[in-house]
């Protein structure tokens, strides 16, 4: 056959397959090179296997490494052990006996920071109402965190009578994911209920006013059962936080 270029040779067309002879020039060892012939066998079996995240390469936090763009690997303050289906969870931070005294101001919400240490699946929110009222709602709310403030609407949950006592269950299946910042609080139609808190000094304070308190919360104005998707302006309040229990799935 008469000497041709290799861009006038005919395409094959396919893929490599593993009979399929390839031509190699190989070193001679002594600055020359030898024309030789590998199968595609040869050049398949030698390439880097599938990627498959828990297979053969870890995870992060339960997160695959595997795509573009920027993996966050934080901690956290809650949670500190590996969640356990069925059991609760919360943001306290201690084993303080939650109070039992303060109510919450009509159409207002109230946002707390949580951050897992450990992400968790649950399958409801709760709150404990102390104190009821007749014709009271209240629903629990949880929003992303933006430099360190409540950001976007994540979960709204139905509105939970309270005009009993006790605990109001909302059911719900949501992930959170360990070191990240969510805001979990809750709103009302109604002044006169109280529910279960954490003490000021069992809190994490979010800031702290001069040398005197300590800010636990925030707090935003929102008519009832119109909780907004993005939060807009929050003010910094230093009103215990109210206690949102979390059951992992």
């Amino acid at each position: 056959m008469a000497d041709i270029k290799i861009s006038q040779l005919t395409a094959k067309g396919t893929a490599l397959a593993a009979t399929d002879l390839v031509e190699i020039s190989e070193s001679d060892g002594a600055g020359g090179y030898v024309t030789k012939s590998v199968t595609g066998a040869n050049i398949l079996d030698s390439k880097q296997p599938t990627l498959v995240s828990g297979t053969n390469i870890k995870t992060i936090n339960s997160n695959t490494i595997l795509g573009s763009g920027d993996l966050v690997v934080g901690g956290g303050i809650h949670i500190l052990t590996k969640p356990i289906s069925g059991r609760t969870y919360s943001i306290r931070t201690d084993s303080a006996t939650a109070s039992t005294s303060v109510g919450s101001a009509a159409n207002t919400i109230y946002l707390s920071p949580f951050i897992p240490a450990n992400s968790i699946t649950i399958s409801s929110l709760q709150i404990f109402i102390y104190g009821s009222a007749v014709g009271a709602l209240m629903r629990i709310l949880v929003y992303s965190d933006s430099n360190g403030v409540p950001s976007s609407k994540l979960i709204e949950s139905t509105s939970l009578d309270c005009s009993t006592t006790g605990t109001k269950i909302f059911t719900t299946s949501f992930t959170f994911t360990a070191g990240t910042t969510y805001w979990l609080g809750v709103y009302t139609n109604n002044a006169s209920l109280s529910m279960a808190t954490i003490s000021l000094a069992n809190s994490i304070p979010i800031s702290t006013n001069a040398f005197s308190s300590a800010y636990p919360n925030l707090t935003a104005s929102a008519t009832f059962a119109s909780a907004p998707t993005t939060l807009g302006t929050a003010t910094l309040n230093t009103t215990n936080m109210y206690l949102i229990n979390l059951t992992a799935a």
